[in-house]
């Protein structure tokens, strides 16, 4: 079987099903499942981004793909690294067939360029891939708010790009809140190796891009750090990258997906570390300890007027762990959405041949979903540069702000007056329904 090919057949068919149903016609190849599961896998890194310069084999063919493939074990072990690393892979990549190589690219890249995320994998084969595990906010609700207990924090909502600082064993990486590893080119290494020291640790925050000392907007920063997420980005952009943190986890309780430490203690000791060590580009959110609901309120809109996105109620008490915490609220002035793009539309007038809008829906909860069309929130670069890669953009997740919930002429569920605010490629699942406030 040739896997290239049934990748490229998998990408030309937008339909989930469809990709599930080639999937389990092939469940029983172990080549196949081994190839996606190395893939996807977020704690299987292979620590090179950029695929080097080889010959593609046109002669006799030394390996099989199932064959090269323990090859590959010793990158992700860091058994060979640096050039030599490199110079492991160009012979592996010359040793096998031309169409073979090309899947071997789309795991190093841990991208299979056809629309299988972990999810649709793990819809073929229970269990394949460990999703990475993130704790995420719950939005406001007052019943959610009567039951922190008080005193609790109240920090400042970030707007820039999630992300954790894993060291292990004393080395770095960086991930995005679904695990794809973040090229930050060592601009941040030395802070947070220094407060770690000997404990493996998970540092969880938010990257954001100072230019001339100021904090870009969000489409500005989150763009360079695209970048960053894709491998493309340059040494003068990394610079200006910093951290803003505001938890650290112990290694084993983050992969095991809870952390039974509360976050009051969590909270100290990464303070502790931080006043310690000093780190020149990595600071602590602004938090404050409020005694009432009427305290992080007044917070609230007080930071609102300063132009702020608004804050995170938190539990002192409150434990880690890998789903949408009860104990962790968001307060946003403006309601915020992530959705898939399921159709894209050429623009009138003077924006043909550009980017109308996008066709959006959440990720089906219980057979219920919602669809909206987003046609604002696009300037001119993004209406030309979008459409030129239209084809790409279909399976993408885009963060949308919105003013309510609505229904459309139809009756079906929508959001009332969308805007586009940027494409998350940190994420690869929308949000449900029931997500959705």
């Amino acid at each position: 079987m040739n896997l290239n090919q049934f990748f490229e057949t998998l990408a030309s068919n937008n339909s989930r099903l469809f990709k599930i149903e080639q999937l389990e016609q092939n469940r029983n190849n172990t080549t196949l499942r081994e190839v996606i599961r190395l893939a996807l896998d977020p704690f299987t890194q292979f620590y090179i981004r950029k695929i080097p310069k080889y010959k593609p084999n046109d002669g006799e063919v030394s390996l099989t793909l199932e064959r090269a493939l323990p090859h590959l074990y010793s990158l992700h072990s860091r058994d060979v690294t640096g050039n030599a690393a490199i110079d492991h892979l160009k012979t592996v990549l010359e040793m096998v067939s031309p169409e073979d190589a090309k899947v071997l690219e789309r795991i190093i890249q841990k991208d299979l360029k056809c629309g299988v995320a972990v999810s649709t994998a793990n819809a073929v084969w229970t269990g394949l891939v460990k999703e990475y595990p993130v704790m995420l906010c719950s939005p406001f609700e007052q019943k959610l708010v009567d039951k922190i207990a008080y005193p609790a924090l109240v920090q400042t909502k970030m707007d820039g790009m999630r992300f954790n600082a894993i060291v292990q064993n004393g080395k770095l990486e960086y991930r995005s809140r679904n695990g794809k590893e973040i090229q930050l080119l060592g601009n941040l290494d030395a802070d947070f190796i220094a407060m770690a020291g000997d404990v493996d640790c998970v540092f969880d925050g938010e990257l954001l891009v100072v230019h001339d000392g100021v904090i870009c907007d969000r489409q500005t920063g989150n763009g360079i750090l695209n970048k960053a997420n894709k491998g493309t980005i340059s040494a003068d952009e990394a610079d200006k990258v910093r951290a803003t943190v505001w938890d650290v986890i112990p290694y084993l309780y983050f992969v095991d997906g809870e952390c039974p430490v509360n976050y009051g203690k969590r909270w100290d000791s990464l303070c502790t570390l931080v006043d310690k060590h000093q780190p020149s580009k990595v600071g602590l959110v602004n938090s404050w300890e409020v005694d009432s609901y009427e305290e992080a309120k007044t917070l609230f809109e007080g930071l609102l007027a300063e132009g702020q996105e608004g804050i995170i109620l938190k539990d002192k008490n409150g434990i880690w762990e890998d789903k949408r915490a009860k104990h962790q609220i968001k307060f946003k002035g403006e309601l915020e959405c992530d959705l898939e793009i399921i159709a894209v539309e050429e623009g009138t007038g003077k924006y043909a041949g550009k980017l109308g809008a996008v066709v959006c829906r959440s990720r089906p909860q219980d057979g219920k979903y919602l669809t909206v069309n987003v046609g604002s929130g696009f300037n001119d670069a993004h209406r030309t540069d979008l459409w030129d890669i239209r084809d790409q953009l279909v399976g993408k997740i885009v963060a949308v702000k919105y003013n309510m919930r609505s229904k459309n002429k139809a009756g079906e569920e929508s959001l009332f007056l969308p805007i586009f605010v940027e494409v998350r490629d940190d994420k690869d699942v929308a949000d449900t329904i029931g997500d959705i406030k």
